[in-house]
């Protein structure tokens, strides 16, 4: 009875030995595939995992005064799916004990140890192995201990050895004077450990502690080292806090050699309802900031609640203490070139009849720019489904409240309060099959402001002047029309299916003078293909545009055999059978191509050809047919095998973007040297102003067990603090350096794929958007 208890033992404490090293190895499948899996005896598969037998074979035994017995000659000692072999081996009936040496093997399923002997006591329950090789089966992961000794309070191991390299590979290991490992608390405590690469010792640790399962354990997280112009020498280092079950937090100690010390914290929570994350960044005496300016902050809130099946809640807000933090000190939220914050809590409810959503809603404008309304709140009511009338007729409705705040409004008389209440039921008349789709929909759109104009007195100081109050009235009519067609044709030989789609769109809007409305969130929207048959150019509710128009489009997509789309282009145009009228102030639709000059066309057109199975080509484009003029266009020219060899070549033009014209030229891509070395490098033009926007350069060695990456940037740094006084400012650059180090197997090498890199500039690599993505 006694050698099955202590059989039990051994699985037990040799399962917790590996469960250790399976935590240690989370991306063990980076490594398996250049891992060789040692090799099973026939003995070990052959057993049954439900067999409670202990069964002892050799090729002698004998008795020995009654007590002791003794087994020498291939000796196998086998207890469900355990296996033992030693030459030799005895066990005494006196001190329960067993014996065995000679080099022994010990095999399970996820382990495989050879030791010189064994010793076990099956009264302490306690069992010894000298001078233990071990290796785990199913993981990359061997090591060695000078003596290896399991017990009722855990696993300890001697003088101790981990890699996760291949064998006759020792590009890293960690060595330990002692490392205990408790299979009951699920932890682990290494003492004197040192980790050493290719034999070289680099880092030393007096203690540290890891978990033996799916526990998580507070502790240092790998360090972040780099340099660059603004913030020079750049080092962080993680702590992580497990604080509860569903709660733990990361502080961040970051020296930065010509800033100062910057102290990041991290708070995440997860309930059964909702999660989120809370972010404090204090900087607080920045050394290259004049007197006054040198505390910096960030502060970032992500909140997302499912509180039923119809309730839902969000939170998006972040915080900077000046326009130049995010340029100048860098966030993990936000791009270096962002000039707004968007910052929003919303509240949802999803009904049977009624959809709402309730919302607050502001931006934090980074630079010398117009301070936007906010809207506390924004309150939107709509029809959760349409309602049916009489036959296929179908009516809905729309409605929205809102109210606008804004202290310092660009134009001195525009108003600091407004009200702004919207009603749109529309009439809906659908026809839809297989092959046919029309839509004859007339809707009235009624929209009621009420504000107070300031007025400026004698002495030049604004003051609230008397109540205004307008109201809005427009009747809209659209019909749209789609057609779907297939047909079935050869590619390379195979059957494959071509389909043609064309559309068309009547929309009719009358003009409304709407000059005496401020703009409170409307905007110009961009035109692109699908942007065609928008209802309305402008976002927000403040500028409803006139039309009387007809646009026809028309879209051809290619499938190979296996349903693979290979061809995609899309045409359409916009027919004005009278001019637009509409225009946001101060637009002057002769110098920008946005709303259109008497018999303006709108031209679109957008096209994907992934040819061969790597090569993707992507292109769009918007024309002025009349004044012939381009307004935007885009192409990308990709080629993808895998992530370890990509590239891609780009060019984008827009003739407005903040009354500027945007043209660049922009090549990135990654190639491997050999097996190991790894190059990637990006680099992006400003073909317009004719100068460097940004160039990266990487190399990275990976083997099986560890890799190295190191990246060198340079990169216009933005300047959002210029006085607008309309001179051009100088631009300068940033120059930096990177350097990533990761031990596979021990440590966390997430984002350490060469696409990870491309992924991380001003202009980042994106992956061509195909149906079948």
């Amino acid at each position: 009875m006694k050698k099955t208890v202590l059989s039990q033992f051994m699985v037990t404490l040799f399962g917790s030995l590996t469960s250790s090293f399976v935590m240690a190895s989370a991306d063990a499948d980076a490594v398996r595939q250049c891992y060789v899996t040692p090799t099973v005896p026939s003995a070990l598969t052959a057993l049954d995992s439900q067999d409670k037998r202990v069964v002892i074979r050799s090729d002698h035994a004998s008795m020995q005064q009654g007590h002791n017995a003794r087994f020498d000659g291939n000796v196998s000692l086998s207890y469900r799916d355990t296996l033992l072999t030693a030459p030799r081996a005895e066990f005494s009936q006196t001190d329960q004990s067993l014996l065995a040496d000679g080099g022994i093997e010990y095999f399970t399923q996820a382990l495989r140890v050879r030791s010189s002997s064994l010793k076990a006591s099956l009264a302490q329950n306690e069992l010894t192995l000298t001078d233990a090789d071990y290796r785990l089966m199913q993981q990359a992961g061997r090591g060695h201990a000078k003596q290896l000794t399991a017990n009722d309070a855990g696993l300890t191991l001697e003088k101790a050895v981990f890699t996760t390299c291949p064998e006759q590979d020792n590009g890293w290991a960690l060595q330990a004077q002692r490392i205990n490992l408790n299979s009951e608390s699920g932890w682990g405590e290494a003492w004197n450990s040192t980790i050493h690469i290719k034999g070289v010792p680099v880092l030393y640790l007096p203690y540290m502690t890891f978990p033996v399962n799916d526990e998580r354990k507070s502790g240092l997280l790998i360090p972040q080292i780099g340099s660059s112009q603004k913030r020079g020498i750049d080092v962080a280092l993680p702590y992580y806090l497990n604080l509860a079950e569903n709660y733990d937090a990361t502080i961040t100690p970051r020296l930065m050699t010509t800033r100062g010390t910057q102290l990041k914290t991290e708070l995440r929570y997860l309930t059964a309802q909702q999660q989120g994350e809370f972010h404090v960044e204090y900087l607080n005496n920045d050394r290259k900031k004049p007197v006054g300016q040198q505390q910096r902050y960030l502060t970032h809130w992500t909140h997302q609640a499912d509180m039923s099946d119809r309730w839902r809640a969000n939170v998006d807000f972040t915080d900077v203490s000046d326009d130049s933090y995010l340029n100048e000190l860098g966030s993990d939220f936000n791009s270096p070139s962002d000039t707004q914050l968007y910052r929003q809590a919303g509240l949802n409810y999803f009904g049977d009849w009624v959809n709402s959503d309730i919302r607050l809603q502001g931006f934090e404008i980074l630079g010398r720019y117009n301070t936007p309304y906010t809207a506390l709140p924004i309150v939107s009511l709509s029809a959760a489904q349409p309602f049916k009338l009489a036959g296929p007729l179908e009516f809905s409705w729309a409605s929205q409240y809102a109210h606008f705040r804004n202290d310092m409004p660009s134009i001195a008389t525009d108003p600091t309060r407004a009200h702004r209440a919207h009603l749109e039921p529309t009439l809906r008349l659908p026809y839809i099959s297989s092959a046919f789709e029309s839509v004859l929909e007339g809707s009235w759109l009624y929209t009621r402001y009420q504000w107070q104009t300031p007025q400026s007195g004698v002495t030049g100081a604004i003051t609230e002047g008397s109540d205004t109050t307008l109201a809005r009235s427009v009747p809209k009519v659209r019909w749209l029309n789609k057609l779907h067609f297939e047909r079935e044709y050869s590619w390379f030989g195979e059957q494959a299916i071509q389909t043609l789609e064309p559309q068309a769109q009547y929309l009719y809007i009358p003009y409304r003078d709407q000059q005496q409305i401020p703009l409170f969130d409307t905007a110009r929207l961009q035109d692109d293909y699908f942007g065609l048959f928008r209802e309305n150019r402008f976002s927000g509710l403040d500028r409803i545009n006139d039309a009387n128009q007809v646009t026809l489009g028309v879209t051809t997509r290619f499938y190979d055999q296996f349903q693979t789309e290979r061809v995609r282009f899309s045409i359409g145009q916009i027919v004005y059978i009278e001019s637009p009228q509409t225009i946001i102030d101060n637009e002057n639709p002769k110098d920008n191509g946005t709303i259109g000059s008497a018999n303006e066309s709108v031209f679109a057109a957008e096209a994907l050809l992934h040819f061969q199975q790597r090569w993707y080509l992507n292109s769009g484009v918007q024309y002025d047919a009349d004044s012939n003029r381009l307004l935007k266009s885009g192409v990308t020219l990709d080629y993808r095998s895998d992530d370890k060899a990509l590239f891609q070549l780009n060019h984008r033009y827009s003739r407005s973007v903040s009354d500027y014209t945007i043209a660049q030229l922009g090549a990135l891509g990654t190639m491997p040297i050999n097996e190991t070395w790894q190059m990637v490098a990006s680099y992006h033009r400003d073909v317009e102003r004719d100068r460097m926007l940004e160039a990266n350069v990487g190399l990275q060695y990976q083997s099986c067990c560890w890799a190295v990456r190191l990246v060198a940037r340079r990169q216009i740094e933005a300047n959002l603090e210029f006085s607008n006084n309309g001179l051009q400012q100088p631009v300068k650059m940033d120059t930096g350096f990177a350097l990533q180090f990761v031990l596979k197997g021990f440590g966390d090498s997430a984002g350490f794929d060469v696409s990870d890199m491309l992924s991380n500039g001003i202009f980042g690599y994106r992956r061509p958007y195909l149906l079948n993505n």
